[in-house]
């Protein structure tokens, strides 16, 4: 008796554990999706939500959502904490520094980032010990000058930006892109200064911007002049590359010989966040080896994850980069320097 006693005991547990776990499975609604903010460029954000940001909503019942504007757009609503505030943000290496400085950026844990180990050794050692645990890398930037292969002679030299036939037809960064700094560095280089004496690229720029026919802030602007027939000659960012090479009209891409700079566009975790194992997860996911390649394939970003293969004529495959032996900008150099030359350009160059 005690003995059907226990088996009718053990059946009924066993059926309202089953019960419980299909009700659980398939008639208890799934908890609503938590909600994250990422501030970004939203510089090809169509490739981005279909190559990162719906696989990761899937994956983690998360929705994303999308702060965008330029850089010091996006930086000045950080430090004035305004609403939305981000979980995550993408800057250049020197803002994430300027971040940093101001304590509005957690320390990362990379343990909880394994594909930072992915990052190419090199550019992790190129970071600043003070930047390091801040801030990871997600691609690189480097300087390079755009042209009209159809309407003008090949160039070799970055002052050949200032060649007669391309007057009237000269693009520029503004001071406060991303690529203005490393603009305004690449032609003190030429002209005799250096990355922390930029006086003579003041000088220089004083006497040929007349030349200039405008100054982008937009990551989209080259692609968009240059179609339009309204410049013919530009320095420009790795992420613009596919976009010029893809135009109606014909632009070749080179290295000068004075050499070319480059930055890191960095992710990081934003002080306050109430969702920090997330942003981690976010972080990783970004850097993983086929986010990484499928996102240099769609034309958005080089990886820096060094397991991406990518075919040598690729716009994003970064080895010419190593080979070329291009300077890192350090970021506490361009950050402590920042104000004074965003002063010195509105005044003496935009002004």
């Amino acid at each position: 008796m005690q003995k059907k006693l226990l088996v009718a005991v053990i059946v009924a547990i066993v059926i309202v554990a089953a019960g419980y776990w299909y009700y659980q499975t398939y008639l208890l609604p799934p908890p609503p999706p938590r909600t994250i903010y990422i501030s970004h460029w939203g510089f090809g954000w169509d490739q981005i939500k279909k190559i990162v940001i719906e696989p990761f909503e899937s994956k983690y019942n998360v929705k994303i959502v999308l702060i965008s504007g330029t850089t010091s757009e996006r930086f000045t609503k950080l430090t004035t904490k305004a609403e939305p505030v981000p979980d995550v943000i993408f800057l250049p290496d020197y803002y994430t520094y300027q971040a940093q400085q101001k304590g509005l950026l957690i320390k990362l844990d990379l343990s909880k980032i394994p594909n930072y180990e992915k990052v190419y050794k090199i550019l992790r050692d190129q970071i600043p010990k003070s930047l390091a645990e801040y801030g990871v890398p997600f691609t690189i930037q480097d300087l390079a000058l755009a042209y009209r292969t159809d309407r003008h002679s090949k160039i070799t030299s970055w002052k050949d930006m200032w060649r007669d036939d391309f007057k009237g037809k000269v693009l520029m960064p503004t001071i406060t892109a991303t690529s203005g700094p490393m603009a305004l560095v690449m032609t003190s280089l030429t002209y005799g200064g250096s990355i922390e004496d930029v006086e003579p690229g003041f000088k220089a720029l004083e006497v040929l911007k007349k030349d200039i026919v405008t100054f982008y802030t937009r990551s989209s602007d080259p692609q968009t002049l240059f179609e339009r027939g309204e410049v013919e000659i530009a320095p420009v960012l790795r992420y613009n590359w596919a976009p010029l090479k893809n135009l109606s009209v014909p632009v070749d891409i080179i290295y000068p010989v004075e050499g070319s700079l480059y930055v890191l566009n960095m992710i990081s975790v934003v002080n306050g966040s109430k969702n920090i194992d997330l942003a981690y997860k976010l972080i990783d996911f970004w850097l993983s080896t086929e986010i990484q390649k499928n996102l240099a394939l769609a034309g958005v970003d080089a990886p820096i994850n060094s397991e991406v293969s990518l075919p040598p004529d690729h716009p994003f495959n970064i080895n010419p980069v190593f080979n070329n032996k291009p300077l890192y900008l350090n970021p506490e150099v361009l950050a402590k320097n920042l104000k004074s030359w965003v002063d010195a350009w509105k005044s003496r160059v935009e002004g």
